[in-house]
């Protein structure tokens, strides 16, 4: 392509916003992404537009849905570009990429918990960006699934009386999603239950009245922790 190195950066640009039109009229144009990206990197290796190389690798896989390429390459670009200003899109592009990767199905617990490490640790500038809402509203998706599937195999353990495998459970959840586990009735009740099951010297008393204080309503949980002190 002939043109200035902002004419092959505008042309990859006008490519990749064509969205679902590359599905209907001939199929993807990545080739041709991909041969104005080689073409800005060759012939004008300097430019401020070839600094975004990464990000533009990027874009391309998480429109093909290849989420692992695409965080790799959000990532490579924000390492080699920290002060750039589109590091704060590379940043929710990134959490966007590890949603996709959500199933609630899926035993697979890691794209929740690389959302909320990385929500956890977000920078000034990014919670100050205007993709911070939607970041919100990611790590709330991924902090309600984390527990589903952390009660989930949690009681299947404890259905199995396999206690230290679900308070294991329990307690590797709480690293990510303390908030959630400390207000939530039946994690706690399976903390309990497991710790007494595995501690004799555990103060059962104490903590069964203090579970009670704290989920007054939970009378079936209350019930079967007192059945341990008959």
């Amino acid at each position: 392509m002939q043109g200035d190195d902002l004419s092959i950066y505008n042309a990859i640009q006008t490519e990749l916003q064509k969205g679902k039109t590359f599905y209907i009229f001939g199929g993807p144009r990545y080739k041709y992404i991909e041969d104005l990206v080689l073409t800005l990197q060759v012939r004008f290796p300097y430019s401020d537009y070839t600094r975004e190389v990464n990000l533009i690798n990027a874009d391309v896989s998480y429109r093909t849905k290849d989420y692992y390429d695409a965080i790799s390459d959000y990532e490579l670009f924000i390492e080699e570009q920290p002060t750039h200003s589109k590091r704060n899109y590379a940043v929710y592009k990134i959490i966007k990429s590890y949603e996709k990767l959500l199933k609630s199905e899926d035993k697979d617990i890691d794209p929740a918990i690389q959302i909320i490490e990385i929500n956890n640790n977000l920078s000034d500038d990014v919670k100050s960006s205007k993709y911070i809402d939607q970041i919100n509203n990611i790590n709330s998706k991924a902090k309600k699934l984390l527990l589903e599937r952390t009660l989930y195999i949690a009681e299947f353990y404890i259905n199995k009386n396999s206690y230290i495998s679900a308070l294991k459970r329990i307690t590797e959840a709480e690293k990510s999603i303390k908030d959630l586990i400390e207000v939530n009735p039946k994690a706690q009740y399976i903390k309990l239950l497991s710790t007494f099951m595995l501690d004799s010297k555990a103060d059962k008393i104490s903590l069964i009245n203090e579970y009670q204080i704290n989920f007054p309503n939970q009378k079936d949980y209350i019930e079967e922790l007192k059945k341990i002190l008959y």
